[in-house]
């Protein structure tokens, strides 16, 4: 999924929210003001709230909408001017690569190279399939929805930040493959984007089955198996070093379960407050 659809989703969704509550409620009560009623949830047989209908994340757009697109200009703005940033200082001596990584230096399989795209593409494109099947109520599906593409963003710009700042030479590059070694592309390795991304999607996904079906523990060894599968084809085709992908592994699952996490309508939440922005609670 690129930048361009990701912006687009969550400008769309932002939009449609219009017609549905999807912030948080406020809790601020001036004195002498009476205390509205509490806003029924939808129930399910059982008398229990229907997690499948009710909104289970809160949007606060006083946060939400500086953050996405703060995150959309850390990812374009660099990659406008990688050629000024990216010190393309390669030919690199293979012999200064750690023990751990330097098996990686002189692989390029092809077919693993595609397959992780392939992979990359599916476990993004999951979690919006697996809402519009699971989910049943308008503001449900719109907040869930608003905040992955929160995930995909701001893990996407954690990734950028890392890669600009580390500016590690990938594996063919060490290699001596003449693209590279003369392209800002070539010195992109740290960390893994492929394995951030899938993490951090099918985290997103088994994160939110979790609080709607309590279906909590085989979600997590998909997780596991998928970005695995990808973090393994990204090294085969000689695009990253294992410490590459181990970083986006954990990159990727913490922005996968964080971001959800702080919207979570009875946990923790990022809220604005007088001068910026707090955590709030409810104990």
């Amino acid at each position: 999924m690129s930048l361009g659809a990701i912006l687009s989703l969550a400008i769309a969704l932002l939009a449609g929210a219009g017609g549905a509550d999807l912030t948080a409620p406020d809790t601020s009560h001036p004195a002498g003001r009476a205390e509205p009623p509490p806003r029924s949830e939808p129930t399910a047989p059982d008398g229990r709230p229907d997690r499948l209908h009710a909104p289970i994340y809160a949007i606060h757009p006083a946060v939400d909408v500086p953050v996405l697109a703060a995150s959309a200009l850390v990812i374009v703005v660099p990659s406008l001017l990688a050629s000024e940033i990216i010190d393309e200082r390669c030919p690199c001596d293979p012999s200064t690569v750690n023990r751990f990584d330097r098996g990686a230096i002189g692989n390029h399989d092809r077919a693993a190279s595609a397959a992780s795209d392939l992979t990359l593409g599916v476990a993004m494109a999951a979690p919006v399939a697996l809402e519009l099947l699971w989910v049943r109520g308008q503001a449900a599906l719109l907040t869930d929805l608003v905040i992955y593409a929160e995930v995909l963003l701001v893990n996407g710009a954690l990734v950028e930040i890392a890669k600009y700042t580390v500016q590690r030479p990938l594996p063919r590059t060490y290699a001596g493959d003449p693209n590279l070694v003369r392209s800002a592309g070539g010195y992109r390795s740290f960390y893994s984007g492929h394995t951030a991304g899938t993490f951090a999607a099918l985290s997103f996904a088994a994160f939110t089955m979790g609080r709607r079906t309590d279906q909590r523990v085989w979600p997590w060894f998909v997780v596991a198996g998928v970005g695995a599968s990808v973090a393994v084809e990204r090294v085969a085709a000689g695009w990253h070093f294992p410490t590459d992908v181990i970083a986006g592994a954990v990159m990727g699952t913490l922005v996968g379960v964080g971001v959800p996490w702080l919207h979570l309508r009875h946990d923790l939440a990022v809220v604005p407050v007088r001068g910026g922005v707090g955590i709030a609670g409810r104990f």
